[in-house]
């Protein structure tokens, strides 16, 4: 029965990610545990692939404590990329098909070279990455209500929805955790902070190369990651001009549509 609730569980979370109903908090009464939630999650990961799509990356979420405090979360989550959800910088984002869409602002780590173990420090990710670039995560719940627990979050994938990459920045400059962004959305202005997650960006990709050892897997060269956000996530609507400029890392920005 466990695998049944899994597989269906997985099922309408994925459709509603495209286009479909968002799914009745009721459906999460048995899922209990972030091993369930996780084991979720994987089985839409694995209905995208079915359906041709390709993982390209992770999300990591939860990186601030305010975000791990209201999920009562003693650590981040994870969630995977999928390459048909990512944009290039100017490509327009439409919201159709979103329930509560919400902007981050990020730094993508692209890896030229795997990580593995749970003894990866913040000084192995600056080593093993070939790239940066100044990006938007683009998050929303398929729950109908949002996420109302941390397995909740995890099973639908840590909110995952789109993302926009911007302009590439090679060699990665040290330091990255004096970055800092401001948000330009309409007339609103949101700053933000890379001490935000967890101290140091790069310290959020060592945490998401240990949670998948421990998963059995690794980070892999060519692997995009985004990182955190280093913004409050900020409600989006069509019509909306994103701009986010990290200062040294550049500028990225997406029309809303």
């Amino acid at each position: 029965m466990e695998k049944e609730m899994i597989q269906e569980l997985a099922r309408r979370l994925w459709q509603a990610a495209r286009g479909g109903t968002p799914v009745d908090p009721e459906a999460a009464d048995r899922l209990d545990s972030l091993e369930l939630a996780y084991a979720v999650e994987n089985a839409t990961r694995e209905l995208a692939l079915a359906a041709g799509d390709e993982v390209i990356g992770y999300k990591i979420g939860l990186t601030s404590q305010p975000a791990r405090d209201a999920f009562g979360a003693g650590q981040p989550a994870a969630g995977h990329l999928l390459a048909g959800r990512l944009l290039q910088d100017g490509q327009p984002l439409t919201t159709a098909g979103l329930f509560e869409a919400q902007v981050e602002v990020e730094i993508a780590f692209i890896l030229g070279e795997a990580l593995s173990g749970v003894d990866v420090t913040a000084q192995d990710v600056h080593h093993a990455t070939a790239v940066v670039a100044p990006a938007f995560e683009i998050v929303d719940s398929r729950w109908c209500g949002g996420a109302r627990t941390l397995p909740m979050l995890v099973a639908d994938n840590t909110n995952a929805a789109r993302a926009v990459l911007g302009p590439r920045v090679t060699p990665p400059p040290a330091g990255l955790s004096k970055i800092t962004a401001t948000l330009l959305t309409g007339s609103r202005t949101v700053p933000g902070s890379a001490t935000a997650v967890m101290g140091d960006p790069t310290a959020a990709v060592a945490w998401l190369a240990g949670h998948l050892h421990r998963g059995g897997a690794r980070l892999e060269a060519g692997d995009i990651v985004l990182s955190g956000t280093l913004c409050p996530p900020t409600a989006i609507s069509a019509g909306d001009r994103l701009v986010a400029d990290l200062g040294e890392l550049g500028r990225v920005a997406a029309d809303v549509g």
